[in-house]
Formats: C-alpha cells, sequence, structure tokens
C-alpha cells in the first residue's frame, strides 16, 4: 500500500431497502495505482456495525435502517478516514481522501515493555463485560493452475463472556447460524487431511479473552521488539509500529511480524506476522497421507482491531498457509495449494443475561457445512459477507 497517494471511494448502487436494514455497496480504489484497496474497514462505530472490502476492494455494508442518521467511516491504516451520514451515499458518490501524513517516532521506552504494557492495557482498552459478535466465516482452497477447488462460507454468533471470581465461565463459544461449501471433489481428495477441523475456532478469538500464545508470559522473551521509525493514522488515531523477531532459529514457530499501537491509549490496532523458515516446519510438516509429502512455503497473517463504542474490538482475521505436495512413491502427482481462513465481523454488541447459545448447539467442526448451490447474494439476507471474486464464482459450475 502506498502512502503517497490519495484514496477514491466510488459507491454503487444507491442505498437499498430489505427488512428494516439498509445497504450501501461499492469499490475503494487507489487514485494513484486505480487499484481496488482490500480489507478496508467500514463502520458505524457508535453503533456496533461493521463490514470490509474483499481482494478487490469491493464491500457491501448492511445495517439497521434505523441508523441511516449515522455516521459511516472508512478506515484503513496509512490513510486519513472517510466519514459521511449513511443517508448521504448514492450512486454518484465519489470521495477524494489524502494520503495520512507519516511522521517520525518519537514514541520511548524499551519496546517489549511497552508490548507487556500494552497486552495488561486490554483489560482497559477492550470490553470486559459478556459481549457477542456475529461474523462472516470464509475458508477456501485454491491449487495452482486449477484456482478454487473448495470454498466454505458461513455466519457464526460468537459470545465472550469473562471468567468471574470463583466461576468457572467458557470465555468463547460460537454458533453456526448459516453455511455453504462448494467443493472440487476428485481435486480436493488429492489434499484430504490438509486444514482445521474447526478454523473458525482460531480466527474468532479476540485479545480480551486470548492473547496470542507468541505474546504470552511464557513466549514473549523468545522475541526481541524495535519500535519502528514512522508513524501514521488510522482512523483519528495516531499509530506506531514495533517489528519483533525471534531471538534465535530454535524458537518452536517464530514469527516475524509487526505490532501496531495508538500513540495516546496504548491500545493494540493492529497484529501482523509471517512465519520464519523454521517456524513453518513446525506447522505444516509431514504426511498428509501415507502418500502424500506435504512441504511448507509460507505462513502468514494478521488480526484487526476496531473501535466500536468507546472500546477496540476484533474486526477481521486472516490465516494464509502455502504448501506443496507431491505424491511419496511414483512421484506422479506435484502441485502447490494456498489455504485460507478469513473471519469478518459484522455486529459486536453487549450481551445480556442470557445466551443465545444452548447446550449442543455449540460449532465443533467447519467439516459439515451445507452443500451450496448457485452464488446468490439473496442467501445472506440481511448480514455483511466478502463479496465472491470472479475465480471463486467458478467453483459453483463444479460443484
Amino acid at each position: 500500500m502506498r502512502l503517497n497517494s490519495f484514496l477514491f471511494l466510488i459507491l454503487f448502487p444507491s442505498i437499498v431497502f430489505c427488512q428494516g436494514y439498509t445497504s450501501i455497496s461499492g469499490k475503494i480504489i487507489d487514485k494513484n495505482t486505480q487499484k481496488g484497496i482490500p480489507h478496508a474497514y467500514l463502520s458505524i462505530p457508535t453503533k456496533g456495525f461493521s463490514s470490509e472490502t474483499n481482494s478487490l476492494g469491493e464491500f457491501k455494508f448492511s445495517f439497521p435502517r434505523i441508523d441511516l442518521d449515522s455516521t459511516v467511516i472508512v478506515s484503513v491504516i496509512g490513510y486519513k478516514s472517510f466519514a459521511r451520514k449513511a443517508s448521504a451515499f448514492d450512486s454518484t458518490n465519489v470521495v477524494e481522501l489524502e494520503a495520512a501524513e507519516q511522521l517520525a517516532s518519537v514514541q520511548g521506552g524499551d519496546p517489549k515493555t511497552i508490548i507487556k504494557e500494552a497486552i495488561a492495557n486490554v483489560k482497559k482498552t477492550f470490553p470486559t463485560y459478556a459481549n457477542y459478535q456475529l461474523g462472516y466465516y470464509l475458508e477456501t482452497v485454491e491449487m495452482a493452475k486449477l484456482g478454487f477447488v473448495k470454498v466454505k462460507e458461513g455466519i457464526i454468533r460468537i459470545e465472550r463472556t469473562h471468567t468471574q471470581k470463583n466461576i468457572d465461565i467458557e470465555p468463547e463459544k460460537m454458533k453456526l447460524l448459516k453455511s455453504r461449501k462448494y467443493e472440487w471433489t476428485g481435486q480436493t481428495a488429492k489434499l484430504n487431511g490438509w486444514g482445521f477441523g474447526n478454523g473458525a475456532a482460531i480466527v474468532t478469538r479476540s485479545l480480551e479473552t486470548s492473547v496470542p500464545d507468541y505474546l504470552d508470559k511464557g513466549n514473549i522473551n523468545d522475541y526481541d521488539f524495535k519500535i519502528d521509525s514512522l508513524m501514521t493514522y488510522f482512523g483519528d488515531s495516531l499509530v506506531y509500529s514495533i517489528s519483533f523477531k525471534p531471538v534465535s532459529k530454535r524458537v518452536k514457530a517464530g514469527r516475524n511480524g509487526k505490532i501496531y499501537l495508538t500513540q495516546n491509549s496504548q491500545s493494540i490496532v493492529r497484529i501482523e506476522y509471517e512465519m520464519t523458515t523454521e517456524g513453518i516446519k513446525n506447522v505444516i510438516k509431514g504426511n498428509i497421507t501415507d502418500n502424500t509429502k506435504i512441504e511448507g512455503k509460507s505462513v502468514k497473517g494478521y488480526n484487526q482491531y476496531l473501535p466500536m463504542g468507546g472500546l477496540w474490538r476484533l474486526q477481521d482475521t486472516k490465516l494464509v498457509f502455502e504448501a506443496k505436495f507431491e505424491d511419496k512413491l511414483e512421484k506422479t502427482f506435484s502441485t502447490e495449494a494456498t489455504m485460507t481462513v478469513q473471519f469478518m465481523a459484522n455486529e459486536s454488541l453487549r450481551m445480556g443475561n442470557r445466551s443465545a447459545i444452548q447446550l449442543g448447539e455449540e460449532l465443533l467442526t467447519t467439516e459439515n457445512f451445507a452443500r451450496g448451490g448457485k452464488f446468490e447474494e439473496s442467501f445472506w439476507g440481511t448480514s455483511n459477507y466478502l463479496i465472491p471474486t470472479p475465480p471463486m464464482l467458478k467453483i459453483a459450475v463444479r460443484n
């Protein structure tokens, strides 16, 4: 993403009404490159509603019609935010935003200590009361030269209670509200055994209930930290970044990455990383079946948070795994494949006294998603989702 450019937001069509909900659609592109900006976040912070763009910069944002007088915020790290009343969006909108200013970082102190304090500060900057999120889950497998051979989608409710004194409460649980999957059976059979039984359990974890293992008390000393030289903006917050890397090659599942923090409140805004060559071997290794050899190529991911109602909430998590597969015996089959798992929050709200997830309703695996038909927008109703790209749409024909 270039920081010396402009951002264009093109919204089409005009506002659409459906069962008490309103939706706006459009595309976010960079003026300088004319390319879509992926993972640009749209939100109504005062109400807890949010969405984001797909890999092409396209989006659809649905929210209650009663909130038409609320302000929609578009946020991308490194750009000035865009704000406008939801009711002001129409098919002619072209909004030009200047890139955010880059400033020399003046943050002092020991970077590891700063990270530890930011993690401790989560109790103040993230919700400590029971809350829930509704969100969109996406899991895909893409094979070299063939394209997408598996797509799983779902709407999930995540409830985050918090352990009370002397009371054992499950900190997070999930319920699948709606799902569909597409699979090119003849091709996915070659990759049997690769993937997660429940990827949703990984990408829906939030800081208030689960600190990343490589930043917890037992592992943080395995990393060196350095304050980066430049700061920029995310929304109205001035943010700086701290880079981290393993102290040695022996660190298990080691990764290089960045943690973005607000300058004033030390709130964690974003964590992004890519595993080292040695770290990949710890995560992707061994055989899928007796006859298939797997070689990890790359593992990378991020966690993005948004301010909602004065507190930061999980907005977006994405993990991307790339590997090479080869028949061990006859070498007749060799391919590279990419698996992606992602969660995008739609609603982030306080939870009432009772859980909406009853005993036996918890999502324990994504293997049983319902078989999908056509890629139809009406399937999602008023739920926000990531608009499928043309390569993804092809799998519905093969399904």
